[in-house]
């Protein structure tokens, strides 16, 4: 295993070092390096264009870097496809949240467990072809009372708010069973009340259950009650980390957000 080991002497989980990416003659990362360890939850923010997504793909396989190298509990994943970096346990959510309108909460739940065992067809899934097993089923109601969903489990997600949508989607990222959670700007759309409820189901499903998190989020109220640790990133370029008191205190943080360091 490489990298720099963590606060307890442990390799870190995941251990993201130089990673470099240019789209054309423009360098959206420059030399990020970025850790998170086991149980740690970890807040990436910066301003609009900072390169966080474009970060985030990096990990999760959907793009390949010009240079840096990523490990996760020791497995090099440089050269390794999205789907293959899934089952080692990294899962993660989007920006735009992905649901089947006519299918209920419970429904989307026993389609994730059936991805992850990888012995059910989808299709049948979706035509309410495949009756689940009961350990499917209890694996299933364990993560809808995680999410707090159990009195609209069977509910059409159509007939949900955007905010229990975005609960709908952590759960199908949760039964998965993650050993590291990377969640994309979970409350876009979202009012402060549906924030403030994601924010607690995220951080008690964390630490109850020692899942890592990585956590891209424009909404700093999120990320002070959410995340051990924030990372900040501008122009492609970490510029500060540390406690969330530490960062936003940062001039060079006030810089990047505000055009100045007052």
């Amino acid at each position: 295993m490489f990298g720099v080991p963590g606060a307890d002497g442990s390799p870190h989980l995941l251990d993201a070092r130089s990673i470099s990416i240019r789209f054309g003659g423009i360098a959206a990362l420059k030399d990020v390096s970025l850790v998170v360890d086991a149980g740690e939850a970890v807040g990436l923010v910066g301003p609009n264009g900072a390169g966080k997504t474009t970060l985030f793909n990096c990990l999760c396989g959907q793009l390949r870097p010009n240079g840096g190298t990523v490990s996760f509990d020791g497995h090099v994943l440089d050269d390794m496809p999205a789907h293959l970096r899934a089952r080692l346990g990294i899962r993660r959510t989007f920006q735009r949240v992905e649901v089947f309108p006519e299918l209920s909460v419970r429904d989307h739940m026993i389609v994730a467990e059936r991805a992850r065992r990888g012995d059910g067809a989808l299709w049948k899934d979706l035509l309410n072809m495949a009756k689940p097993r009961r350990e499917e089923l209890d694996n299933v109601e364990r993560v809808i009372d995680l999410i707090g969903l159990t009195e609209m489990a069977d509910v059409p997600v159509a007939a949900l708010s955007l905010g229990h949508c975005r609960l709908v989607e952590l759960g199908r990222a949760l039964c998965g069973e993650p050993r590291l959670l990377m969640a994309d700007e979970p409350s876009s759309g979202l009012d402060m009340t549906e924030t403030a409820a994601l924010a607690t189901v995220l951080r008690g499903v964390q630490r109850d259950h020692g899942m890592a998190v990585l956590l891209v989020e424009h909404d700093m109220e999120m990320v002070r009650a959410a995340v051990d640790r924030v990372v900040v990133l501008d122009v492609g370029e970490i510029i500060a980390q540390g406690s969330f008191e530490t960062v936003v205190a940062d001039p060079e943080v006030r810089r990047a957000y505000l055009g100045r360091t007052a």
